[in-house]
């Protein structure tokens, strides 16, 4: 597996929902989606890449896809369909996080790469030089009492309005931003399809428990 090799790369997760064909480790072909509809263009639009680009869906070298963390609909699109087409011509999948997408795009080596998970909660990988990164959901409050002075990366001016107290940067993803982490991912022998699964940041247990919390009535 090299940068030489073909792949296709999926984001319907992000404001700006799209794909790319890469050979060479450059773009042949691309494709941008309505917000929140990305479902009904995805397969027409594919087919009209891969026949602009000249090859097949089996000679693609793998598909990479964004696993989340972001709206259920738009990680649950992707990931059906770039599991779907992986079966289908038998090439190798590669699932990434967009937090990972987005601190690597940003080439941030320290810090904070935040996006909004909705209700005043955000979606937060933490990279050190010297440890592992992590991922998990935080309330602003939380957030900003923790990163004040830290660099912080976001994706989309929503975010960075949010949290403009702390200054982040704003680096806007496109699906070419995937290559890097996609082709690392396939080196180290990609994603299992069978069990490739929507990357929540929260754990299954948390989700179903945050499902029940009852509302709270005014009395």
């Amino acid at each position: 597996m090299s940068e030489r090799e073909r792949l296709l790369l999926l984001d319907t997760v992000g404001a700006a929902p799209g794909a790319v064909l890469t050979e060479h480790g450059r773009e042949v072909a691309a494709a941008q989606f309505p917000l929140r509809w990305a479902s009904a263009a995805l397969i027409g639009e594919v087919r009209r890449m891969l026949a602009e680009a000249g090859f097949g869906l089996r000679q693609l070298s793998g598909v990479g896809v964004v696993s989340g963390p972001g709206s259920f609909t738009g990680v649950r699109t992707g990931l059906a369909m770039a599991k779907g087409l992986c079966e289908v011509a038998g090439v190798p999948l590669a699932g990434v996080s967009r937090l990972a997408v987005l601190a690597e795009a940003a080439e941030l080596q320290e810090g904070f790469a935040v996006l909004d998970a909705g209700r005043g909660e955000l979606y937060v990988r933490e990279e050190r030089r010297t440890e592992a990164p992590r991922e998990w959901l935080a309330t602003v409050p939380e957030f900003e009492s923790m990163a004040a002075g830290a660099p912080i990366v976001v994706a989309e001016q929503k975010t960075a309005k949010l949290l403009d107290a702390l200054a982040p940067r704003v680096h806007t993803l496109t699906p070419l931003d995937l290559l890097k982490p996609v082709h690392r991912c396939l080196q180290a022998g990609g994603t299992d399809v069978a069990w490739a699964d929507a990357n929540y940041v929260l754990a299954a247990s948390e989700i179903y428990a945050r499902a029940k919390q009852p509302k709270n009535v005014a009395g």
